[in-house]
């Protein structure tokens, strides 16, 4: 019987399995391909944790934004009541106090970064008096301050609401802390207008406000105005990676006795 032998060599070369060198080439390749592919997805992913805190951090920045002009949309100067107590040895604060104070700590100069404090009288609803709500006046002392917690070593930014009117317009009432990221919280007042004899106007803004009931009398002749025709507000706040998130609006503030026939 005639055998063949030549299939057979065949079939056991088939049979011949990869080489060490081939093996680690194929490994090393793989390791590269899976390196490439881990790479490329914790950079998405890195990114889309950066987008989604500054998201959110604009959100929280855009509602505390609203919280400050809501309230001073609806800043009042009461005049009465600023002129009720002038018999008195203490006269009684009403309208806005703006003032500049040393804040946190700007991280690009080592300085102090200066922030306003606000003080005013507004005819708004409560916020921190919901037990008072079927009695609420919708007129109250509201603050905004940025004070530094010396336990946690942390700038907060608080607002305080006083439910009753009194002499004092610094002080009273309860406060609340609304965030402990703004690095930034900073007001300019827009103090009067100036039309130019080539057309357009001239605007003179000021950091600091004080509707002094002596000085303040609301109309024009150079005296000052008892409430600014309109505010800048800008505000910054950090995320947790340590990005910054900056905002700011200017607000007009057209209420008595903010008159039209002033800024001619």
């Amino acid at each position: 019987m005639q055998i063949f032998t030549s299939n057979g060599n065949k079939f056991r070369k088939t049979q011949q399995g990869f080489s060490l060198l081939e093996l680690l080439i194929s490994i090393a390749l793989l390791g590269l391909v899976m390196s490439l592919l881990y790479g490329a997805f914790f950079q998405i992913s890195n990114s889309s944790l950066q987008v989604k805190s500054t998201l959110e951090t604009r959100q929280e920045l855009r509602l505390l934004m609203k919280m400050v002009l809501d309230d001073l949309q609806n800043v009042q100067f009461l005049k009465h009541f600023a002129e009720s107590g002038q018999s008195t040895n203490q006269q009684r604060e009403s309208g806005m106090i703006a003032e500049i104070k040393l804040g946190p700590e700007n991280p690009e100069t080592g300085g102090l970064e200066e922030v306003s404090s606000l003080y005013f009288h507004t005819a708004a609803k409560s916020r921190f008096y919901p037990e008072e709500k079927e009695q609420d006046p919708e007129l109250h002392e509201v603050s905004y301050t940025m004070q530094e917690n010396l336990d946690t070593k942390t700038w907060e930014f608080v607002r305080r609401e006083d439910f009753y009117l009194d002499n004092n317009l610094r002080e009273g009432g309860k406060s609340y802390v609304l965030s402990e990221t703004v690095t930034k919280f900073e007001l300019l007042l827009l103090e009067r207008e100036t039309r130019l004899a080539g057309g357009g106007n001239q605007e003179e803004w000021t950091r600091e406000w004080d509707s002094d009931e002596e000085n303040c009398i609301g109309t024009s002749g150079g005296a000052p105005f008892c409430l600014p025709r309109a505010v800048k507000l800008t505000m910054a706040l950090k995320d947790e990676r340590g990005n910054t998130v900056t905002d700011s609006q200017v607000h007009n503030l057209c209420v008595p006795p903010c008159n039209p026939e002033i800024f001619k």
